[in-house]
């Protein structure tokens, strides 16, 4: 049974503060749990996993001192849209965000059973969003969900079992991450194509909390062809040597 799950943060800004955002350039992140669906869990399984996501996105925003008047958020089922107001530094929803997210990833996986591991694709983009009747809408929301169903990062995540998957627009790379100075490397950032729907971009990807890889096994050595030898040093030989067949003939 896990432990109680932390109260999470102060409740976000409602849709009314939006309209005080409409049409100026936003930060939004979109949050997604990696085989959310999997048959492997159970509906309980999956409520542990939105609980512990949650929690650790919200406290990780939480931490940055991003006040809840900044941002909005929707629920999205196996993930989370999450507004910040211009007011909110895009650089710090890269870092030290990624770091936070990071750390409670790794400390949540670390005890976690198989069913109720967390591996998270988020993705970050800026731009003009406009709140309407239904929800939101704009180019900038679009865009960043594309990004986050980018093959090439749901197939890092299968492959080397990292924690966090972070994939950024090029324009959030070129202004933001490509001049960061803390503990967050720009150059372990992975240039890649996405190619979802009707989009077709560029963008920045970086894993962290991968599983280490095995070294593979050296191959066995290939068996010396027959009649050869192979030395190493200096020889001195004594007496014959012979290689292959000593034939002697007598008179």
């Amino acid at each position: 049974m896990d432990a109680p799950l932390d109260s999470a943060p102060v409740a976000p800004a409602p849709r009314r503060a939006l309209t005080t955002w409409s049409g100026l350039n936003c930060s939004v992140l979109f949050c997604d749990i990696a085989g959310f669906g999997d048959p492997s869990r159970d509906d309980e399984d999956r409520r542990v996993v939105r609980e512990v996501t949650y929690r650790i996105l919200l406290s990780a925003l939480d931490a940055l001192g991003v006040p809840p008047s900044d941002t909005y958020r929707e629920d999205r089922g196996d993930g989370a849209l999450v507004i910040l107001s211009p007011a909110v530094p895009t650089a710090s929803l890269v870092d030290p965000l990624a770091g936070h997210l990071a750390v409670a990833l790794r400390l949540h996986n670390h005890r976690a059973s198989a069913a109720v591991r967390v591996q998270l694709r988020v993705a970050l983009h800026v731009g003009p969003i406009t709140p309407d009747a239904e929800g939101l809408n704009g180019q900038a929301i679009i865009q960043t969900a594309r990004l986050m169903e980018a093959p090439a990062l749901k197939t890092a995540l299968a492959e080397t079992g990292a924690d966090l998957g972070l994939i950024v627009s090029p324009f959030v790379y070129e202004a933001f991450v490509a001049h960061l100075h803390g503990p967050l490397d720009p150059g372990s950032f992975e240039k890649v194509t996405v190619q979802v729907k009707e989009t077709t971009t560029e963008a920045w990807m970086y894993l962290t909390g991968a599983k280490p890889r095995s070294s593979p096994a050296p191959a066995p050595a290939s068996p010396d062809p027959d009649g050869s030898t192979v030395f190493s040093g200096n020889v001195q030989v004594r007496g014959d040597l012979v290689l292959g067949n000593k034939i002697i003939n007598e008179r």
